[in-house]
């Protein structure tokens, strides 16, 4: 039941962009570490990768999904869901014309891991992230996002976690310049 309820929660929420002008989809690339929760998650640096689409012209979804690198390759993984918003301006105006190239990002959402007391996989983390350097947009087809800093909230255990990304990179393959040439 929950699957089939986060299957139709996502439909709508893909259907909504296209239907208001804004639809963008990209594939996202880069790195993330996790800290200060060391015995919940011994990793050093994961992969991070997943698709970005924009809801509206300021607001996106995110999906992203946490591979382990180091110490062991690819043995857990942690799913994030995350609504940003731009700061300054508009990410997308659904034309040839392209947003704001540089902007800010803030954001909160949710991730499941098994970074839980329990060890299962679930719900685990309440997000809250800023990016504070944006550069570029989905019409011109690519986007980095850099020094991205996330607050994880443990409903488990009420610590506290930080996401820390140096470095991603988002690559449109619907809303770029392509689409209006």
């Amino acid at each position: 039941m929950n699957k089939k309820l986060f299957l139709c929660s996502l439909l709508c929420i893909l259907a909504f962009p296209m239907s208001a002008g804004y639809f963008d989809l990209a594939v996202t690339l880069g790195a993330n570490v996790h800290m200060n929760e060391r015995d919940l998650d011994p990793s050093r640096m994961k992969l991070a990768w997943g698709l970005s689409t924009g809801l509206t012209d300021v607001w996106e979804f995110t999906v992203q999904v946490d591979n382990q690198l180091v110490p062991y390759f690819f043995q857990d993984a942690s799913i994030s869901l995350l609504t940003q918003r731009t700061l300054f301006g508009q990410r997308s105006t659904g034309s040839r014309t392209a947003g704001v190239g540089i902007n800010t990002l803030l954001g909160m959402g949710v991730m499941f891991s098994e970074y839980r007391e329990q060890g299962t996989f679930g719900l685990s983390h309440v997000l809250f992230s800023v990016t504070p350097l944006t550069v570029g947009s989905p019409v011109m087809g690519k986007r980095e996002r850099l020094l991205t800093l996330t607050l994880a909230y443990n409903l488990s255990t009420g610590g506290i976690g930080i996401l820390f990304d140096l470095i991603k990179y988002d690559f449109y393959l619907v809303g770029s310049y392509k689409d209006y040439l």
